[in-house]
């Protein structure tokens, strides 16, 4: 036997015992997780049978304990802020959340957190990821900085249209105006027509606002037909997205929990330590856990310089056994941690 097939041996026998190792890594940890269970189920009964209050009872789940039980009905009427103005698709979220909202509209996203937080609104509305163009970055960055609680998300359906205030023809545009999210989804239109410039704007009803009333025969927006409608403009050419069933997914946030009876997604932050391996273990807990991760986004953390900041949402319900003790490991484990809400999704009426 050479050297080189001597070493290609110890190479495949020593994968053989890592193979193995986290065989048995697995199996003791699901050991340890149902014994857990057993502990905390056996806490639970001698609560609901003793006044007394045992000592080792653990501080974060009491925590999670009085969040859940401050959660409040989801109301049909609310104080709601979105961003942009009327017509906006944040304004249509906001209608598949409430039946009758009280929207007050602002410019920029970080105003929404802050009307949420200083008591201005109930309610908050933002989008925070597409199917094409994929999550908006800039709230999540926000996510970081304020306190709320994600109580509901939806999915609305985004068709955009080429809406102009006089131009007939495309060959009479030269600048068209969008949030940048839009201007993502819409690439193949901007290929199609390199002669017009295509500029960033705060939001695109607010975008569709301001070409109407420019009344300038060569701009454009890209806007829904709701727009069209509000601000009596023309559509020079409907959906032209990307993709047919581009849509975009927006949460409902509130200073303090909702009550949601049927909530099957929760949403957590955190930071793991700057070393190998570290991710990977916090994402194997679930696994063993038998539990389905839906995204997992991750932004940098600019107190840390190349460091980042995990966003992940999961399926499943803050009461469940599994999900407490997963919950409450993660608390204690990691340096940083934050439980962004437990909720479902409202569908609307077709």
């Amino acid at each position: 036997m050479n050297q080189k097939e001597a070493q290609r041996n110890q190479i495949h026998n020593l994968q053989k015992q890592i193979a193995a190792m986290e065989r048995e890594i697995e199996q003791l940890y699901a050991e340890r997780k149902n014994l857990v269970m057993e502990s905390e189920y056996l806490l639970m009964s001698f609560l609901e049978s003793s006044e007394e209050q045992p000592m080792n009872t653990s501080a974060y789940l009491s925590e999670l304990d009085t969040i859940m039980m401050t959660q409040k009905e989801f109301p049909k009427h609310a104080k709601v802020a979105c961003q942009g103005v009327e017509g906006a698709y944040s304004n249509q979220a906001a209608e598949q959340f409430f039946e009758q909202p009280e929207i007050q509209y602002y410019t920029q996203f970080e105003e929404i957190f802050q009307a949420v937080e200083d008591g201005r609104v109930e309610y908050g509305v933002l989008p925070i990821e597409n199917s094409t163009a994929g999550s908006v970055a800039q709230v999540y960055d926000l996510m970081r900085r304020h306190n709320f609680y994600i109580i509901k998300d939806t999915q609305v359906v985004v068709r955009h249209n080429l809406l102009s205030a006089g131009a007939t023809s495309m060959e009479q545009l030269t600048d068209v105006f969008s949030h940048v999210q839009a201007l993502d989804q819409c690439m193949k239109l901007r290929e199609e027509y390199p002669h017009i410039t295509f500029h960033e704007y705060a939001n695109t009803a607010m975008a569709a606002k301001f070409v109407a009333e420019e009344n300038n025969p060569h701009y454009a927006a890209l806007a829904s037909a709701k727009c069209a409608k509000l601000y009596d403009m023309h559509i020079l050419k409907p959906d032209v997205q990307d993709v047919s069933g581009n849509t975009t997914r927006f949460i409902c946030i509130s200073k303090t929990p909702g009550f949601c009876p049927n909530a099957n997604r929760i949403s957590l932050c955190f930071t793991v330590p700057h070393k190998p391996g570290s991710l990977y273990h916090i994402l194997h807990k679930f696994a063993l856990n038998n539990l389905n991760l839906c995204k997992l986004e991750s932004r940098p953390y600019p107190e840390k310089k190349f460091e980042y900041m995990f966003y992940l949402d999961i399926e499943g319900k803050s009461s469940d056994y599994q999900v407490r003790w997963l919950l409450n490991d993660l608390n204690n484990q990691l340096e940083y941690f934050k439980f962004l809400g437990n909720y479902n999704e409202i569908v609307p009426e077709v």
